[in-house]
């Protein structure tokens, strides 16, 4: 199941209401992602972390937590060939290498870009990071350079993004 964060950084509570969005969330203010890929580098980091999960799980943040069902599951992904040559998915690796990118679906992206807004202005150096792990992505984690809101819903848009990766953003 794919776990999508959002953290600003440095900052001390962003104030969501679950009222005002459709995706489910947990805000905390301690900089756990809820799967292991980029750990060590939220520990080095403060600031408060956003859980986006599935519509279904607004009233139930108890149970798994993940945002399966936001996902454009359709979208192509049109480097695929081209990123999964020469890798294998397999239990050793946990079945990873068997997806590269992915879109949101567009109503619920509007609601990320939103939370990432709000991230932005709440964050003191106006940085946060939006981040996925998932397990049948790639097996190595990537980190994006600094970018803007507005170029990364662009990328969002024009090639999809990148699963196992945690973006860089800035006003």
């Amino acid at each position: 199941m794919p776990t999508i964060e959002i953290v600003s950084i440095g900052a001390d509570k962003l104030g969501l209401k679950q009222t005002d969005f459709d995706i489910a969330f947990i805000e905390e203010n301690k900089l756990i992602s809820h799967r292991g890929l980029f750990y060590d580098f939220l520990k080095k980091q403060n600031g408060v972390i956003v859980h986006i999960g599935n519509p279904d799980l607004k009233n139930d943040k108890e149970c798994g937590f993940f945002a399966g069902l936001i996902i454009d599951f359709d979208f192509i992904d049109k480097d695929y060939r081209r990123n999964k040559k020469g890798l294998r998915a397999s239990a050793r690796n946990h079945y990873a290498n068997q997806t590269f990118r992915f879109k949101i679906i567009a109503e619920y992206f509007t609601e990320i870009k939103k939370i990432i807004e709000i991230s932005l202005n709440c964050s003191p150096d106006c940085s946060a990071f939006f981040l996925t792990d998932y397990q049948f992505g790639p097996e190595i984690a990537r980190t994006e350079k600094v970018i803007t809101l507005e170029q990364f819903s662009e990328k969002h848009n024009i090639d999809g993004l990148d699963w196992n990766t945690l973006y860089k953003l800035t006003k």
